[in-house]
């Protein structure tokens, strides 16, 4: 449905679908009524720590004919909470919320104009109050654990720009605000995505004294209709500042098309079936680096991955950044959900059985490697009000 046609509240028939996968950045296919339909995604986020094969339920409109597709996706359930994907809806929620006085450090400010242009970008808000003019940006933030909540959830290079022009604008003497909007009220922290877009998380802290970094939770009713909650969220900076380290572990999820028999140093030979593997290594030092390295086709044959990197190939990567040496005990979460491990690999130097493991199925879409990365991303760390 166009965004014209959808206001706030949400008083709009609703449809229930499921997740079945994802054909490209805005379109999903999805089980609705029964019948298999491809549907608008107005969401280029990664978002597969939300859309989960076969279990996520998504909340859906109809969208008027002659459109392309039948259906446009508005949200999607976490858990018990609606997580709002279209996000230029975003703004129009935002918009209202502002006016009628709801987010407290807007709070006698009203909305003037919106996608406003201004020099080589558009700003979401102009907001007008207190006798002075605020440039707002409206971010939706869809990565979210069970207190913490971070955005982006992939690199985002338009989202640093916007960073970086704020900044600009502010050291003119324009007054600029960046309010990220979080889709699960029982958030308490807000932080950059550091693990996902370190150069973003890097912009976020040098922009931090002249740009107002602002971050909210929402809580919806039951009928996904209107907002019932809006909470402030604490952003903790010093615990940001001390976690912008390139050092921690890192998972490389590998795709091997056939089944191979590859010498792997020392353990000599070994039979891989096709399929997935999610190796777990760690840098104290030089984290991104050495992932790089690993992604390399041609460098000295050193670790056992590279052995198997002959043959196979690296996915994705993904860095959890971290001052403890967690490898081991995030090697024991995999053991735990994978198909099989591979016997001694990877583990010459520690306790553990192994340090790559074998899933028949991209992990990506199992819910417990999905929960595991963001336990070990978000969940593990233990902030207070003095972070």
């Amino acid at each position: 449905m166009r965004l014209s046609l959808i206001e706030y509240p949400l008083n709009i028939e609703k449809i229930t679908g499921y997740f079945i996968r994802r054909k490209n950045r805005f379109v999903v296919t999805a089980e609705v009524n029964g019948e298999i339909r491809d549907c608008h995604l107005p969401n280029p986020g990664r978002l597969w720590e939300l859309l989960i094969p076969g279990q996520t339920e998504l909340v859906l409109v109809k969208n008027p004919e002659p459109q392309q597709l039948p259906f446009t996706v508005l949200a999607c359930r976490k858990n018990s909470n609606f997580v709002l994907l279209h996000t230029h809806l975003t703004n129009r929620v935002i918009k209202t919320l502002i006016n009628e006085g709801r987010i407290s450090f807007y709070k006698g400010f009203k909305v003037k104009a919106e996608e406003v242009k201004l020099s080589h970008s558009r700003i979401d808000l102009l907001l007008e109050g207190n006798g002075e003019k605020l440039y707002l940006e409206v971010k939706t933030c869809t990565l979210f654990g069970e207190k913490i909540a971070m955005f982006p959830d992939a690199v985002t290079e338009r989202g640093k720009k916007h960073l970086i022009e704020l900044k600009e604008m502010a050291v003119r003497g324009i007054k600029t605000s960046v309010l990220f909007v979080v889709m699960s009220p029982q958030v308490e922290y807000f932080l950059p995505a550091y693990h996902i877009d370190y150069e973003f998380s890097k912009a976020f802290m040098e922009v931090k004294d002249k740009v107002d970094l602002k971050a909210i939770a929402l809580g919806w009713d039951r009928s996904f209709s209107y907002v019932t909650k809006v909470k402030e969220l604490k952003i903790p900076y010093s615990f940001i500042k001390n976690a912008l380290k390139e050092r921690g572990v890192y998972l490389l999820l590998i795709y091997l098309e056939k089944p191979e028999l590859i010498r792997i140093g020392k353990l000599g030979e070994i039979d891989f079936p096709s399929g997935y593997y999610v190796y777990v290594g760690k840098a104290m030092d030089g984290l991104f680096s050495r992932i790089a390295r690993h992604k390399r086709k041609i460098k000295k044959l050193h670790w056992h991955i590279d052995y198997l990197l002959n043959k196979a190939k690296v996915i994705k990567d993904i860095p959890i950044l971290s001052d403890s040496d967690i490898e081991c005990v995030v090697a024991e979460s995999l053991n735990k959900i994978c198909d099989n491990p591979i016997p001694n690999f990877g583990c010459s130097d520690c306790q553990c059985s192994s340090h790559l493991f074998y899933f028949s199925e991209n992990p990506i879409f199992r819910r417990e490697f999905v929960d595991m990365v963001n336990y070990y991303r978000m969940d593990i760390n233990t902030l207070n009000e003095k972070s």
